[in-house]
């Protein structure tokens, strides 16, 4: 008897792990279904240049002017907005403000939104900038420097 007893009991010590292999995995959780991730709106980059091609996006991004160059600023945004107003303000050494205009876009999407200067007569030789904001909050700046 105690020999049949030591056969059981050897046979589910070898039985048992392998049964226990067999056993079926968990099925997976149920995917979650996400809603459509909604990106906030903001200015991604802002470059300057002599030229904007028709994506309204700088080709070749440049720092320093000649005194008779029209300078364009080329905004980028990504996300959503239902009326975005985007302000470029342009200065001179400490400040000046030489000019500032507004475009209002409605992007759904990334976007780009241009702005240029132009003068008659030369630009005076010095640093400047094109600060951007959008609905009046300030949203980066790009320096630029007009050199003979």
């Amino acid at each position: 008897m105690k020999q049949k007893l030591k056969s059981r009991l050897l046979l589910a010590c070898v039985l048992l792990p392998a049964l226990a292999a067999c056993k079926k995995p968990a099925p997976p959780p149920p995917a979650e279904t996400r809603a459509p991730t909604v990106t906030a709106f903001r200015v991604t980059s802002i470059d300057v240049g002599r030229a904007v091609g028709a994506d309204k996006r700088i080709a070749q991004p440049v720092a320093t002017f000649g005194p008779r160059d029209t300078v364009y600023a080329s905004v980028t945004t990504e996300g959503s907005a239902s009326a975005a107003v985007i302000t470029a303000r342009w200065t001179f050494q400490d400040g000046q403000v030489i000019q500032e205009m507004s475009e209002t876009i409605s992007p759904t999407g990334p976007a780009a939104t241009e702005f240029h200067i132009t003068k008659a007569s030369p630009w005076p030789v010095g640093s400047y900038a094109v600060e951007i904001s959008v609905n009046g909050v300030p949203s980066g700046r790009k320096d630029f420097t007009v050199a003979k």
